[in-house]
């Protein structure tokens, strides 16, 4: 007989932040890139919808959410259609674009797909599409947007409109008007798609009105720009330095290396600030990478018998593997291990491709996981820069789990023989942890995420787990600022090097 819950979908959540370490880096990144999401792909996206707004509101719109939910979602098919005739990527619904472009005639007809008729194929299933559920927010974070007493969003007064008016003015009058007819038809001719090219994510012209207003609004460079507009600015400065360092387009793991470590000639201090802040993010992202390579080893070493073991046995177990170890001795205190190593030279980036691979046994990468979790205690210890940077940002206790509250853990019992401590950890920050946490998902958000259940005394296992690092909304940065012409694959452009000049 099947025990376990029946619920398909919630399935596929399974084991998704299982040690509630995730969030503590979220929440961090979330500050260092306001304005900025994983899903806002596109700068253009900014003006096109303030211009939506905009127009909506001039044709004699009501106060009705419906007929707005749907002129929005027309707007998002067709910015797609044109996009996938333009051969664009990061836009909201262009694999549907792409595959009715691939089969229908001269004229597309898109009010089935731009409905919320779930009998439909529609382009986007997200009720307010893309813009509702992903760049809604980021863009009232940046103050082009706000919502009405009808629980309608509109572009704001001031950034909003002047967006919207920008937009316009760089398509033109006529252009604007076929858009406009376009969007109430919900019809489009594939020579009309031809005409409208020039509104697609790519086309910001490089010497317009339109882009100096797009990197004014990233760069917080306005009076009305938003508290959390400086600190947006200044990991943008990040990204431009990185990128005339390595004189190519930087990848998100390149910037992210490239802040980890302090830089010689030193930053302006405000810069220096905000890139200790992207460096205590990746030490709390290697923190929660190598906890969770402690838990694939903990799984699998409860999935070696089908019954499931005990926490005396997944004990037991982790003390013999680990007596057996040469390197790091068992019979080291944490203490002596972390001082036995130089966080200066020790290789960062090569644990981190080990413990975030997919190959390799679980007990070895345990093993890494612990030189790295030492040598992250170490370096915080090593620099007090760093150490406030990660104070700040990062919580040392309470029910979120981070970096600092880890090491405070193992700072409390450091004078303890590896062996003993690193087994006490597995049990209770890791196996417990993962039933808590996972337990706290169930009861408040009815998700099932356990990777192993606990049954008459006994852990059996349910699912593997492979340690996955978070996206720290770098793509979506570095893709505006190419959007907006400061970068291109050589790496900083002009325009770059002046904004680069600006920030320093």
């Amino acid at each position: 007989m099947n025990l376990l819950p029946q619920w398909t979908e919630k399935a596929e959540k399974r084991g998704l932040d299982p040690l509630g370490m995730q969030n503590s880096g979220v929440l961090l990144y979330q500050s260092l890139l306001p304005g900025i999401s994983n899903v806002t792909l596109r700068m253009r996206y900014y003006g096109y919808y303030c211009w939506v707004s905009e127009t909506y509101a001039r044709r004699g719109a009501t106060s009705d959410f419906e007929a707005w939910r749907i002129w929005v979602r027309r707007a998002e098919a067709l910015y797609a259609l044109v996009s996938a005739r333009t051969g664009e990527t990061g836009v909201g619904g262009i694999e549907w674009a792409n595959r009715r472009l691939a089969t229908s005639g001269r004229v597309i007809d898109f009010e089935a797909a731009a409905s919320t008729d779930p009998a439909q194929e529609r382009y986007l299933r997200q009720s307010l599409g893309v813009f509702g559920g992903a760049y809604y927010s980021q863009m009232a974070e940046m103050n082009l947007f706000t919502e009405n007493r009808h629980g309608i969003k509109v572009a704001t007064k001031d950034l909003g409109r002047r967006a919207a008016s920008l937009f316009a003015d760089a398509i033109g009058p006529d252009l604007a008007g076929l858009l406009r007819q376009k969007i109430v038809d919900a019809k489009v001719s594939l020579r009309e798609l031809d005409r409208l090219q020039p509104i697609a994510p790519s086309q910001i012209a490089e010497e317009s009105e339109e882009r100096t207003f797009y990197e004014t609004l990233l760069f917080a460079r306005s009076d009305d720009a938003s508290k959390s507009g400086p600190s947006r600015a200044a990991s943008l400065d990040l990204i431009l330095e990185t990128a005339f360092t390595q004189e190519e387009w930087p990848s998100p793991e390149q910037v992210r290396w490239h802040l980890f470590d302090p830089p010689e000639p030193a930053l302006p201090p405000s810069l220096e600030t905000q890139r200790l802040a992207w460096e205590a993010y990746q030490c709390q992202d290697m923190m929660q990478v190598a906890c969770a390579a402690l838990l694939a080893w903990g799984i699998k070493i409860i999935n070696a018998e089908a019954q499931g073991k005990s926490l005396t046995e997944i004990r037991a177990d982790i003390l013999t593997h680990l007596e057996t170890l040469d390197e790091p001795h068992p019979d080291l205190s944490w203490r002596a291990l972390r001082l036995g190593l130089d966080p200066r030279t020790f290789d960062y980036a090569e644990m981190w491709d080990e413990l975030t691979g997919a190959r390799g046994a679980a007990a070895d990468k345990a093993v890494s996981a612990l030189l790295l979790i030492a040598a992250l205690h170490q370096r915080l210890l090593d620099r007090p820069d760093l150490a406030a940077a990660a104070a700040q940002g990062l919580p040392e206790r309470g029910m979120a789990h981070s970096l600092r509250t880890e090491i405070s853990w193992l700072e409390g019992r450091e004078g303890e023989r590896i062996a003993t401590l690193i087994a006490d950890y597995m049990i209770e920050r890791v196996i417990r942890r993962h039933s808590h946490v996972a337990m706290q998902k169930l009861r408040r958000q009815g998700d099932y995420t356990f990777l192993f259940e606990q049954r008459e005394g006994r852990f059996v296992y349910l699912a593997a787990y492979q340690p996955v690092a978070t996206t720290p909304r770098l793509a979506s940065a570095i893709q505006f600022l190419a959007d907006i012409h400061l970068l291109d694959d050589d790496g900083l452009t002009s325009l770059g090097l002046a904004a680069r000049d600006a920030g320093r």
